[in-house]
């Protein structure tokens, strides 16, 4: 069961509701000349910085990434497909995505677009909500699965984020949001005996990802972590995947973009910013940080100016 394409239609883009409606009544072609790809980011603060996106996606594709935070979202119309611990997987509308730290994973249009309201929530914030609940396990409260339905969780979960959006009076915003995501690790969590991978690597492999951290400006090869962790490059690879659970390219985009995005909180060029963080030069750095995050380095700086 999933929830009705009017709550749907209700529930998501206010400034192009005629294209997201001809989406999801299979006009693809006229909302593609409605303005195609459209996404919108913006941080509410005062949730541990939580990021938000609305996004609709006909070409898109996310690169293979991570997030040190979850992800969890709303498919609102059409389907996304993308790929999560060596699995396939598709949500369809109506559905919830929930994406636990520290996992590799992408994102792609599953036929011919979709659209949705992504929330990307600390573990500090969603660990803080999993123990104050009285009725589950402690410990690091990882999701079940990838695509989940819940049609009242949706519903919430879509209903606070339009709220936020919509700059709604803050008591309103806490209290939907709070409630909603409560109401998601309440029924979709469970004890996850492992906890994040981050900081649990065999001394080697944290030798490795210690120099990554410190040196992610670098253009470093796979022999200079391979040898910081003394083993071989062939070994370090996979050992380096099944202890951190990315590949070490994958982990240093992410500790780059991580750099950059702390960086677009001011006001430094975004040239200056693409070399403070490794990358070659600008156009390298919007492509990877818009192949992790699904907008620009430019419209992630709007989307903080406009929630400072």
């Amino acid at each position: 069961m999933a929830i009705d394409q009017q709550t749907a239609y209700t529930l998501s883009t206010p400034e192009a509701p005629e294209a997201l409606n001809n989406m999801a009544s299979n006009d693809r072609p006229a909302a593609r000349r409605a303005g195609g790809d459209v996404a919108c980011f913006w941080r509410e603060r005062r949730f541990d910085d939580l990021e938000c996106l609305k996004a609709r996606f006909f070409r898109h594709a996310y690169a293979l990434h991570v997030h040190d935070t979850f992800a969890i979202g709303v498919i609102l119309a059409g389907a996304e497909a993308f790929r999560y611990r060596g699995l396939r997987h598709v949500a369809p509308a109506g559905s919830l995505v929930a994406v636990n730290p520290d996992e590799l994973h992408d994102g792609a249009p599953a036929q011919d677009g979709y659209a949705y309201r992504m929330l990307y929530p600390s573990v500090a914030l969603v660990q803080s909500i999993a123990d104050d609940l009285g009725d589950r396990p402690t410990g690091f409260p990882a999701f079940r699965g990838p695509v989940l339905d819940d049609p009242e969780v949706a519903t919430r979960l879509s209903a606070a984020h339009a709220l936020m959006e919509g700059r709604a009076d803050a008591l309103a915003v806490d209290e939907a949001f709070t409630a909603a995501l409560t109401l998601m690790v309440r029924r979709h969590s469970w004890n996850e005996p492992q906890g994040r991978r981050l900081g649990r690597e065999a001394a080697p492999i944290r030798r490795a990802r210690k120099l990554a951290d410190d040196s992610y400006v670098e253009d470093l090869t796979l022999n200079e972590l391979a040898a910081a962790a003394g083993l071989s490059r062939f070994y370090f690879l996979r050992a380096f995947r099944r202890e951190v659970g990315v590949t070490p390219h994958a982990y240093l985009t992410g500790r780059r973009i991580a750099a950059a995005k702390a960086l677009l909180d001011g006001d430094q060029p975004l040239s200056e910013v693409a070399l403070a963080c490794g990358f070659y030069d600008q156009s390298h750095f919007t492509r990877a940080f818009k192949g992790c995050t699904g907008v620009t380095p430019g419209q992630y700086r709007h989307g903080l100016r406009a929630a400072a």
